[in-house]
């Protein structure tokens, strides 16, 4: 019972808890207020998002729905109402930010689509519990960027960045690293300042637009135009499928930076000595933690990272992991790679280049997810100072099981703040 759990001044300001923050993820979920109102909840680029979980057509449940979507705009991320897939030009999709609904096209119901609406819901996360109060006069999330579609690519191009594909280049059975070349030499004015430690932008193809994090620094962007994109393809992925047709040359567009994560501690002048942090990286959510490391290493602070993934073939950005451990201050880097799909071998991993390591002598645990015994192995430095934060970030469930490991095993000293990311 999760009632018990609001504070009383929260309660005051209409606050209501829902359920644990490990129950929410990227897929939709379903959960009931205490008034008996119905709400889907789901977890997107790092933000909780929440709306009523009634259609206004003809009440259908919507966490149901396995169709969702970035519309862009003010819309945003959307469900498409599993009883109308078909229907309203495509499918009548609901708003996470706005509670709009809209028709995928033009139709003849599409204006009146437009009048329709459902609630929408502030959230917010304390001590493991997601709470959620019905927005009236509090702010929506902020939009995704326009995603263009085939009948107005030119029109979004022009609101967004005009890019072009430059290379494409194979990292991994499953992830390619895409470069991009900004169109418009003006347009990398829009990357003279990194907005915060972690960042991210939209690029959208083919009417689909998805957030990356870029692996190329803003300061590559001002100079050359090049922007940088590791990718997981799947093969029921909208995204993947535009990725999949495209040619080099080939015309998308890209938002300017948006803010990921800020880290206070990294904003000061002078930034503090000490700073220790923790990271947990799943597959392609080594990206955010590759440019959570340059800012980290800038400042000198402290670093304890686990990376999973399923093999050493899979590993994403081990050389630039390993450049960073061997140019840190003082040694203050240390990573270890957890191989889940690899039977144990030796402790160290093998040097599969001739001429460079991949992963530089890095520890690896082979056959095994994270475990407690693991983050108490890898994690916890007696020496260092209190952690200031612990970041996990990779696909939606590995974070929930990261997140409660670190919660349950990790005293608050040594696991600071913790943040989920999406990747």
């Amino acid at each position: 019972d999760t009632s018990a759990c609001v504070p009383a001044a929260d309660a005051k300001m209409g606050w209501v808890a829902v359920c644990a923050l490990r129950e929410v993820g990227r897929e939709p979920v379903r959960h009931s207020l205490p008034d008996g109102t119905d709400i889907v909840l789901i977890r997107h680029g790092g933000r909780l998002l929440a709306m009523s979980n009634s259609c206004p057509h003809k009440k259908a449940s919507l966490h149901r729905s396995g169709d969702i979507e970035d519309l862009g705009g003010d819309l945003g991320l959307c469900l498409r109402c599993p009883k109308h897939k078909s229907k309203f030009g495509g499918g009548l999709f609901v708003s996470f930010a706005t509670g709009k609904c809209t028709t995928r096209r033009q139709c003849s119901r599409s204006d009146g689509v437009a009048a329709w609406a459902v609630p929408t819901y502030q959230t917010k996360e304390d001590d493991g519990v997601i709470f959620v109060r019905r927005l009236a006069e509090h702010a929506a999330p902020e939009p995704a960027p326009a995603a263009p579609t085939r009948a107005a690519a030119d029109e979004q191009h022009a609101r967004l960045l005009a890019a072009k594909l430059l290379r494409i280049r194979a990292l991994s059975p499953d992830s390619d690293e895409y470069t991009l070349q900004l169109v418009e030499e003006r347009d990398r004015a829009a990357f003279a300042q990194e907005p915060a430690a972690m960042w991210h932008l939209w690029l959208a193809m083919g009417g689909v637009s998805r957030e990356y994090t870029p692996t190329s620094t803003s300061e590559d962007t001002t100079r050359s135009g090049l922007i940088t994109l590791v990718i997981k393809l799947y093969s029921k992925g909208e995204m993947s499928d535009q990725l999949a047709r495209a040619a080099i040359g080939d015309l998308a567009a890209v938002s300017p930076p948006r803010v990921t994560l800020r880290i206070p501690a990294f904003d000061l002048a002078p930034t503090p000595r000490g700073l220790t942090f923790n990271l947990l990286a799943g597959g392609t959510g080594v990206a955010p933690c590759l440019q959570f490391l340059r800012r980290a290493k800038a400042a000198a602070a402290c670093v304890q990272m686990l990376y999973s993934c399923w093999t050493l073939e899979d590993a994403l950005l081990a050389a630039e992991l390993e450049d960073l451990a061997a140019s840190w201050p003082e040694r203050g880097f240390r990573y270890a790679y957890v191989l889940t799909r690899e039977k144990d071998r030796a402790v160290l991993v093998d040097a599969r280049e001739p001429k460079r390591s991949r992963t530089g002598g890095a520890a690896a645990v082979r056959g095994r997810r994270i475990d407690a015994a693991m983050m108490r192995e890898h994690l916890v430095d007696r020496r260092q100072d209190a952690v200031v934060m612990t970041v996990v970030s990779g696909p939606s469930g590995f974070n929930a099981r990261c997140e409660e490991l670190v919660r349950r095993n990790l005293t608050p000293e040594e696991r600071g703040e913790v943040v989920v990311l999406d990747a």
